[in-house]
């Protein structure tokens, strides 16, 4: 919906109230029946539940995703382990053996190994995962700075609508979360992660995954009204803001919550990422989306120049075309 139109709010409203209302639903059935599943191989192992579902921000159509607190998961490793793909194989093989419930589809490797599987008495299709929590721990983060900041999850539900109908399909909704977060800081409406984590102690590998939950008063920061011409004005606000960023020598940056340029990410990275400066230094990367908590990763690698080049006349058309 264009943010002129005289059924941009109505509409915005529908889609928010409709994914929040899959976030309260409640997904008790799928857990309790995968547990069932996985009760031999994995008794008493704690399951969470995250994605676009968990963060209100999924259609009906929207995956579920699972995480599978398994045993050898608080062992921080760069790859998959041989205990994390042979618990692929028993959650695959759990999943078979359960076919009232649940159908397996396919099983995927990679850095995150996940076991794809559709629930049947839901029909809802879930990414089981088993190897980082992390994830998990994002979400809770992500639903903080929403409860901090509604306007937030209006944007990025915006955002998402608005880069599916213009084709900008590599900008996708996680991508859109960390950017609307960093501009909200830029802005002065939002706390940095690292301030959400003074202090805190890395307790993921080098990692925090931990935070503290201050209002918004903390930081002398107030909420953003939530009405029609408070979120045209700031979406308005973020296509200009983006159709000048310099992505060839700024990241966005949510960590730090302030621009900063790829020579100077060494600097600023805490103590043991800084073996990955020469993630975001690298000229092959059109722009560079930092994960707020896994630092070493730059969440927009999938994004080219032309993907780019694309975005940022969308965002310079809708600064100009928006009154």
């Amino acid at each position: 919906m264009d943010l002129g139109s005289i059924y941009f709010w109505d509409s915005l409203k529908k889609d928010v109230d409709k994914a929040i209302a899959i976030k309260t639903m409640g997904h008790d059935q799928i857990i309790s029946d995968l547990k069932k599943a996985l009760c031999s191989d994995f008794p008493d192992t704690p399951i969470y539940t995250f994605g676009s579902r968990i963060m209100g921000l999924a259609s009906d159509g929207s995956d579920l995703d699972i995480y599978v607190h398994a045993y050898g998961n608080d062992v921080y490793t760069d790859k998959p382990t041989h205990t994390m793909l042979t618990n692929q194989m028993k959650i695959a093989n759990a999943i078979r053996m359960s076919s009232e419930n649940w159908i397996f589809i396919r099983t995927v490797d990679g850095m995150c190994p996940l076991v794809v599987v559709r629930h049947k008495p839901t029909n809802i299709m879930c990414d089981i995962s088993f190897s980082r929590k992390i994830s998990a721990d994002q979400n809770n983060l992500v639903n903080y700075i929403f409860e901090l900041q509604p306007i937030a999850r209006y944007m990025v539900t915006y955002l998402r609508g608005w880069a599916q109908k213009h084709g900008l399909t590599k900008f996708r909704g996680h991508i859109f979360i960390l950017m609307v977060i960093f501009f909200l800081q830029i802005r002065g409406k939002l706390p940095s992660i690292k301030d959400l984590q003074a202090n805190l102690p890395p307790n993921f590998g080098p990692w925090k995954t931990n935070f503290v939950k201050l209002g918004l008063s903390s930081f002398n920061m107030k909420t953003v009204a939530l009405n029609e011409s408070e979120v045209r004005n700031i979406l308005k606000d973020f296509f200009g803001y983006y159709s000048e960023f310099n992505y060839a020598q700024l990241i966005v940056c949510p960590w730090l919550g302030k621009e900063l340029r790829r020579t100077m990410i060494q600097a600023h990275m805490p103590s043991g990422s800084q073996r990955y400066y020469c993630l975001y230094v690298s000229d092959r990367h059109a722009i560079i989306v930092q994960d707020m908590m896994h630092l070493n990763q730059n969440k927009a690698f999938p994004i080219a120049q032309h993907d780019l080049r694309s975005f940022k006349a969308k965002c310079k058309d809708m600064k100009m075309n928006t009154k």
